[in-house]
């Protein structure tokens, strides 16, 4: 019994003289509040699921009311919640929320990058997260004119960095890809024709008459068509490229015809085989020249593997890290506006792969605008 309580207090001593504290069984010392001075906890600095989900954790401005007007600002998120002209499986108005829940882990002050050591979050850009523009879903028509003031709302204002650029530039999350000819027209607005550089798996320069337009013209106002739109509303040079290109056609011969007649040249799925992630880079860039681009990525130029939350999915795709190094390498690029278009959350899985792959695209979008600013 001795030398048991001889050890204990040699235990005891040498525990003290090591200066070895261990954390009382509950967490915190019975003496003390558990959470101590409210003075002591900061709420400013919080969890990422807390406060308003905006994407990568940005600012958000009600970009709509007058109030926004002294507000300034350099390039924009804006919401497209729009689906009512797919020709498959709805669900892309709820894209938008589903990006910005994908960008939860994402903030500035955790931006910078592994491959360039940068952070375009912190550069000399101001972002902002405008939220979604208030659509109506009872009329396309209605619908597509109210995202187009938006855009030119968003897009009317002085920029905040008028030494770079004097008009904000914007990045849309879709929402299906119709929303696209809304800011292409807004695009052309302020900056005139542009070169679309068009990540996907469809061509989506479709005849209005071949796909939908023998319902009603409303109708051929669609997912399909809007690049034949844009092109014979003047909106894009015959500079442009489709990238990513599978999906089957409608006409033997008369799409792509079409397809060229709009201006387009095509990069398929399959030809990263071939030419890898380098040439496919090479193709873009030598398309486009130097010209301003519009880009526009239809999450369904990933294979469904990485990307099964869309509504046309297209075997054969992309990876992920395939079409990011492309992005990457679009670098000095004028690039004066872009979207992420086609997300529906509903097809995804508990791993949320589509959104998380979303919105790493838009990162990479913003990442083009920060790394060349464009004058007007």
């Amino acid at each position: 019994m001795a030398s048991s309580a001889l050890a204990i207090a040699l235990l005891v001593v040498s525990v003290s003289a090591r200066d070895i504290v261990f954390p009382p069984v509950a967490g915190f010392d019975v003496h003390q509040s558990p959470i101590g001075s409210s003075n002591d906890v900061d709420i400013v600095i919080g969890s990422a699921f807390s406060g308003l989900t905006t994407f990568a954790n940005l600012p958000y401005i009600s970009c709509f009311d007058d109030k926004s007007e002294t507000e300034k600002y350099d390039i924009a998120i804006l919401g497209a919640p729009f689906d009512t002209s797919v020709t498959a499986r709805p669900g892309a108005r709820f894209g938008p929320g589903g990006i910005r829940r994908g960008s939860r882990r994402m903030a500035p002050l955790m931006g910078w990058s592994v491959y360039t050591g940068k952070n375009s979050f912190m550069d000399w850009a101001k972002i902002i997260d405008c939220g979604d523009a208030p659509l109506t879903f009872l009329d396309n028509t209605v619908a597509l004119k109210q995202l187009q003031k938006a855009h030119e709302v968003i897009s009317g204002r002085t920029a905040n960095a008028t030494a770079k650029s004097s008009i904000p530039r914007i990045i849309t999350f879709g929402g299906d890809h119709t929303t696209t000819l809304a800011a292409l027209r807004s695009t052309h607005k302020r900056w005139g024709a542009v070169s679309v550089i068009h990540f996907d798996s469809h061509i989506d320069t479709w005849d209005p008459e071949v796909l939908g337009g023998d319902v009603s013209h409303y109708a051929g106002v669609n997912h399909g068509t809007f690049l034949h739109l844009a092109h014979e509303e003047g909106l894009i040079f015959d500079t442009s490229i489709h990238a990513g290109i599978r999906a089957p056609l409608v006409r033997r011969k008369g799409d792509v015809r079409n397809d060229i007649r709009c201006g387009f040249e095509t990069v398929t799925a399959r030809q990263i085989d071939r030419i890898g992630v380098d040439g496919v880079i090479k193709k873009l860039r030598e398309r486009v020249g130097a010209s301003k681009v519009y880009i526009s990525v239809d999450i369904d130029v990933l294979d469904p593997a990485f990307a099964p939350a869309t509504g046309t999915s297209e075997v054969g795709g992309w990876t992920t890290r395939e079409l990011l190094s492309i992005l990457d390498g679009l670098e000095g690029l004028q690039v004066v506006g872009a979207d992420v278009v086609e997300v529906a959350p509903i097809y995804d899985n508990p791993g949320e792969t589509t959104v998380l792959a979303a919105a790493e695209v838009a990162h990479s979008l913003l990442t083009l605008m920060v790394q060349k600013a464009v004058k007007a």
